[in-house]
């Protein structure tokens, strides 16, 4: 559990988990990354009076989310590794329900849904209640459900390995990893219940993106952008032969991604920027998300109308118009590089 200036949250957020630890078998580690509230503190009390497999670490100075995960993963000593954030609360009776699926089971990867504003949210679109081998069904239904954060995913520490950690100093660091994770499980299981309580916070990276007028954060953007690079020629390894359904769940992942990210960029810069350069900053854009996705996305919307998927195909049509070069536009060849 990363713990980062989260004081009015922490204590929810540990209340919800400490009395579901059975006497032995489950370790809490909480890190606090140079909080400068009275997060740690709180931490230092509670885990005086709590269970004796809560620890406690420090960073010296604040180093980030990504950091702090991987200073827990390298301290970590349990099979199974699972991410709580500090701001959410865990579901009453998960932490048993999770033990009787590994004891039943002992999958690479378990995957659980989450509540948000008091309604259950599907985390996985596949398979439910029952072990699977099929690894492509698993690629498929985190692209499919688009839910990429780690605290949805509890997995065996051994799938984290030194080559596969969050990125430092980068946003979105669960959409970097979560897929490549998912690429080395060889079995996995699905219980469709909230395990996780996600609180919505107005100063989150989501909501400060989504929330902040007149602001397009290119750095953030960048981030979501290029989070997962080399994916797709990372899948043809353990997945040489993706099919069309897999292939079209990645694509529209991206594509959904790149039509989110017109929408920020008009709500926040139209009218403040020149259309001309409102435009090349969404083509720019655009290439890195087609870069890294299995297919262009003229041709994905091209299957959203034969799919029947005319929102989809309307919704990304008008984002392709938005991003077209200035010389297409005009019915003129592209220019050349």
């Amino acid at each position: 559990m990363p713990v980062y200036n989260v004081e009015p949250y922490l204590r929810d957020c540990l209340a919800s988990l400490l009395p579901q630890l059975p006497p032995v078998g489950v370790e809490v580690i909480l890190l606090d990354d140079a909080s400068t509230d009275g997060s740690l503190r709180l931490c230092s009390e509670i885990c005086l009076q709590s269970h004796p497999q809560v620890r406690l670490m420090r960073h010296a100075s604040n180093a980030g989310l990504s950091a702090a995960r991987n200073t827990m993963l390298g301290a970590a000593r349990g099979d199974y590794i699972w991410f709580v954030d500090s701001d959410d609360e865990v579901m009453p009776g998960a932490v048993a329900r999770l033990r009787s699926i590994l004891d039943c089971n002992t999958p690479d990867l378990l995957l659980c849904d989450f509540r948000k504003l008091d309604k259950n949210v599907q985390s996985f679109v596949g398979p439910a209640n029952l072990m699977s081998t099929d690894r492509e069904a698993l690629v498929r239904g985190i692209f499919a459900s688009r839910r990429m954060h780690s605290w949805s995913k509890i997995a065996r520490r051994e799938l984290w390995s030194d080559d596969l950690r969050f990125p430092v100093g980068r946003c979105f660091e669960d959409m970097a990893t979560t897929p490549f994770l998912a690429l080395r499980a060889r079995s996995f299981y699905y219980c469709p219940e909230p395990w996780i309580r996600y609180r919505v916070r107005a100063d989150s990276i989501t909501g400060i993106m989504s929330r902040t007028r007149g602001r397009f954060d290119d750095s953030k953007n960048r981030d979501v952008a290029t989070a997962l690079t080399g994916f797709v020629a990372a899948a043809r390894g353990p997945l040489p032969n993706l099919s069309d359904e897999t292939l079209y769940c990645i694509a529209q992942f991206w594509a959904k991604e790149f039509t989110k990210l017109c929408w920020r960029l008009l709500s926040a810069r139209f009218g403040r920027d020149r259309w001309a350069d409102l435009r090349a900053k969404a083509r720019d854009y655009r290439g890195l998300m087609e870069e890294r996705a299995p297919m262009p996305f003229a041709v994905l919307n091209q299957l959203h109308l034969r799919r029947g998927k005319p929102g989809r195909w309307v919704i990304l049509g008008l984002c392709l118009f938005f991003s077209r070069s200035e010389t297409r536009a005009r019915g003129s060849p592209p220019r050349s590089a």
